[in-house]
């Protein structure tokens, strides 16, 4: 499901990192530096009220900007606005309200786009404090919410109100769940995304070229397969570094990224015949960071001979490490290997991802682990006990293991059940996460 984009706007010094930060404190944030600046530019995946929606952090609006710096930060600015679903405008509450701030608001207003207005840094509150949101009043906005992003006051109501103006967003994306699993083809630029899309669709549909980065925005494929509805997601190469003045890369990169949060299942596409490079690991870290169920492919295979084949699947833990839950497949949009099994895979990685095990199942496995293995007792630690193992999410499988001191069980032991554990069970293909937690 696409994943709505709240951009965070306003004056420098109106707290947008500060509110970004509170906001996202206990989530994860996805960053990448931006095109053509020193700043981080910082995206993050946030939930409320049981909605999700992307948060961007965005540079201060300068009225006059001077240096390419300042141009192009401003450049950044304005494509963060012109992507957003929503835009959140941030004022500073303890100064008086000035021209600037009034031809801000008449341009978002311009925009069409549906606006939340936020008083920040009133950190306490008083006479004055209280009526300033009636002097925001004269923006145009509507209601003007007070909050302190220091404190975290004020912050669950513009949440709230975020979430009730993007319900219409909302209702459009769950009405177009019905179209298919959707599969995105991820990895760096020229490793043959397009190409194998369009030998799966047998069309010419997409753009391809031998010069890195032809694709530039994601691209919506309806397929069916075998009776089956689908959704192939082509995307643009996400980069590890950003190269001045490529701001149309940078929006395209942050694309793909927000691809990864609304797909159903991740295609990891590698270049067979080239050494895994810091960029395929920049994309790898993307994939993992928001637990989607993943595919491996190993792309451009006809460029190699069998024993190429065979030491490539031996290097790949070796560069990967992290992903050696994954099931890998050699492809070819040239010879068409792989494809046949492309979508099989991708189904069930998805159904791992989904897959529930009853607690009865979970206790007898757990019952015979303890048999073989208990964890060690780690330095100034109390003796580890395990009480039970439950299930208490999907996608990703989610487990929850009751134990006296979650502290005491050490890191290799945890690697090591999780393997015992995917023996048993499988998921593969699935990230699981095996939450160790203190018994009351």
């Amino acid at each position: 499901m696409k994943i709505p984009l709240v951009a965070i706007i306003g004056l420098p010094n109106s707290g947008k990192s500060t509110f970004f930060n509170k906001v996202l404190e206990r989530r994860l944030a996805l960053t990448y530096p931006d095109a053509g600046t020193t700043r981080d530019r910082a995206y993050g995946l946030t939930q409320w009220n049981g909605l999700s929606f992307f948060l961007i952090d965005t540079a201060g609006i300068i009225k006059r900007p001077s240096s390419d710096l300042e141009i192009s930060i401003q450049k950044q600015t304005a494509i963060a606005q012109a992507e957003a679903d929503l835009i959140l405008l941030l004022v500073d509450g303890r100064t008086n309200l000035a021209s600037e701030d009034l031809r801000v608001a008449q341009k978002l207003s311009q925009t069409g786009k549906p606006v939340v207005l936020g008083v920040n840094k009133i950190d306490a509150r008083n006479t004055r404090t209280e009526t300033a949101g009636q002097a925001y009043l004269k923006l145009g906005l509507g209601e003007a919410f007070l909050l302190s992003s220091v404190n975290g006051s004020g912050i669950g109501d513009i949440l709230d109100a975020i979430v009730e103006k993007l319900k219409p967003e909302f209702a459009k994306l769950e009405a177009a769940e019905s179209q298919g699993l959707k599969i995105a083809f991820l990895g760096k630029p020229n490793v043959g995304k397009s190409s194998l899309i369009n030998a799966l669709i047998k069309q010419e549909r997409l753009i391809v070229h031998e010069q890195a980065g032809t694709t530039r925005s994601t691209v919506e494929i309806p397929f069916e397969w075998r009776g089956q509805k689908f959704i192939l997601l082509d995307t643009a190469g996400i980069k590890k570094k950003w190269d001045q003045d490529t701001d149309v890369d940078a929006a395209a990169a942050f694309q793909s990224i927000r691809t990864i949060a609304q797909t159903d299942v991740a295609l990891f596409v590698l270049d067979a015949s080239e050494e895994i490079m810091v960029q395929d690991q920049a994309v790898a870290e993307n994939i993992l960071e928001q637990q989607k169920p993943c595919v491996i492919l190993l792309n451009k295979i006809d460029k190699l001979d069998k024993v190429a084949q065979d030491r490539c699947l031996d290097v790949l833990p070796d560069y990967l490490p992290q992903m050696w839950f994954l099931p890998v497949l050699f492809t070819s949009a040239t010879t068409s290997q792989g494809l046949d099994l492309l979508l099989k895979f991708a189904q069930e990685a998805f159904a791992a991802a989904n897959r529930k095990i009853d607690e009865t199942t979970l206790d007898e496995f757990l019952q015979k682990i303890m048999g073989e293995s208990m964890p060690g007792k780690m330095e100034d630690q109390r003796a580890p006990k395990i009480y039970s193992l439950t299930q208490i999410g999907q996608n990703p499988p989610t487990f929850k293991m009751t134990v006296n001191f979650p502290a005491a069980i050490a890191t290799a032991w945890k690697k090591w059940f999780e393997k015992q554990f995917r023996l048993k069970f499988g998921f593969e293909g699935a990230p699981i996460e095996i939450k160790y937690i203190r018994k009351q």
